[in-house]
């Protein structure tokens, strides 16, 4: 009897002809990337964590990897200034765009620098921080990033350093990524006693069918204070399935930003480390689907030590015949006792189609512990839309000012100005809402 070969994926037959991406210094990493996906593959109908995310669109093709960097249209130039004054910097169809970045004048203690300027070498830092809280193993869009991307952002903030000025990571996928892959990398790592504020965006050409995959890794060391935005604000056509790692160490404040808005198909994996004792991990979001948008926030909150505190708050707003789902776990592991955690849930249906799924979970190995969940699905209340026709407000304008009321708790908790505006803006105009209607909602 002969034997049978292992079938290869296109993925590994890619990477087996392709040119090398990147530097050498990343090679050995490209490698375990693509091992671990060739072993892992992508997930079936069955698995609990992927059973309410159909990927037939991105199983049933091999997205070859955008290779060039495409010309950003000026209307997505522009934008580059929704959030302020910032430092920036910009990756266009996954590579470093130095004509569209500003990383001039930083704050002393800070490194902001694409991974293409370490061409011979990287510091020993970004070389060990790549892929460390990241499991390969298990998330197969992890791995196909690892063994793919070419460039990326590193963040480092030294002991002790504060940095006011928020540092803006934006990801343009223009027109020629159609039907390509694009694979954004970040590292952010915030030594003890640091303070920064970081934004990562995504927005794309509207028409646009890549898939877009990143990964993300933040570390915020011992009495660091680090603040994380992540606005998915992609084309309508674009698939966007991305994991972000957070490690918060001992005495830490870990804040996150969460915004969905946009996409064919978006799913964001968040894993959240509570790794030192009195850490804080605080995170907020929102999400916005109309048409047949589907969204997927799935969240990993791991207390694996004693007294630290973790919030996540999530909303979501669905019109159209769109869909969603909020899977969410608190796991508190064998001695992490005196945890507190909180986690929340709620759906504004706007839709008759719509259909919101939540799912928040606990898992609990400690006696000594405060944890609470929740969640609700709902319709926008009748007494109050009542109440507001009755005042000569259109049904638009009174459903609009409704679901503002309904956003701006999470809103209102976003610590950056320039994002807190930025995504007010964003919900007036999907909500078709002028500044004389609204008063001091937001």
């Amino acid at each position: 009897m002969q034997a049978v070969a292992n079938e290869k994926s296109g993925y590994l037959e890619a990477f087996e002809a392709a040119t090398p991406a990147g530097p050498d210094w990343l090679k050995a990493l490209h490698e375990q990337g693509i091992r671990a996906f060739e072993a892992r593959g992508f997930p079936g109908s069955r698995e609990e964590a992927w059973r309410k995310t159909n990927l037939r669109a991105v199983t049933g093709t091999v997205f070859p990897v955008a290779d060039s960097q495409g010309a950003a249209p000026r209307e997505l130039v522009e934008r580059l200034g929704d959030l302020g004054e910032c430092h920036r910097l910009v990756f266009v169809d996954g590579r470093f765009a130095a004509d569209l970045s500003d990383i001039s004048d930083l704050a002393t203690g800070l490194t902001v620098t694409p991974f293409s300027q370490y061409s011979e070498s990287a510091p020993e830092r970004l070389v060990k921080g790549l892929g460390s809280r990241t499991d390969i193993d298990w998330h197969p869009f992890a791995a196909l990033n690892t063994a793919f991307f070419a460039d990326g952002a590193y963040v480092h903030v030294a002991r002790g350093s504060l940095v006011e000025k928020p540092i803006a990571i934006t990801h343009v996928i223009t027109a020629e990524a159609d039907q390509q892959a694009v694979y954004p990398r970040v590292l952010v790592e915030a030594e003890d006693g640091a303070e920064v504020r970081v934004i990562e965006r995504f927005i794309g050409d509207p028409q646009t069918g890549a898939l877009v995959c990143p990964v993300s890794e933040l570390f915020a060391g011992q009495n660091t204070i680090l603040d994380y935005s992540r606005l998915q604000e992609d084309g309508v056509a674009t698939m966007n399935l991305g994991t972000v790692n957070l490690s918060a160490n001992r005495d830490a404040s870990l804040r996150g930003a969460f915004v969905g808005d946009g996409g064919r198909l978006a799913r964001l994996d968040l894993v959240a480390d509570l790794e030192g004792e009195g850490g804080e991990i605080d995170c907020n979001g929102i999400y916005l689907t109309e048409g047949r948008q589907f969204t997927d926030f799935h969240t990993w909150f791991n207390h694996r030590v004693p007294n630290c505190y973790s919030r996540q708050r999530f909303k979501g707003i669905l019109q159209g015949r769109s869909e969603t789902v909020f899977d969410g776990l608190v796991k508190v592991f064998e001695g992490a006792q005196k945890t507190d955690a909180v986690q929340e849930n709620r759906n504004l249906v706007l839709g008759k189609r719509a259909l919101a799924h939540s799912n928040p979970r606990l898992e609990i190995f400690a006696d000594d512990v405060k944890c609470t969940h929740g969640s609700t699905v709902g319709e926008l209340d009748e007494a109050a839309f009542f109440y507001l026709r009755t005042r000569g407000i259109d049904a638009e304008g009174a459903q609009g000012m409704l679901t503002l009321a309904f956003a701006g708790e999470i809103v209102d908790m976003f610590r950056v100005s320039g994002v807190r505006d930025h995504v007010r803006r964003v919900l007036m105009r999907r909500l078709a809402v002028e500044d004389d209607d609204i008063g001091d909602i937001l």
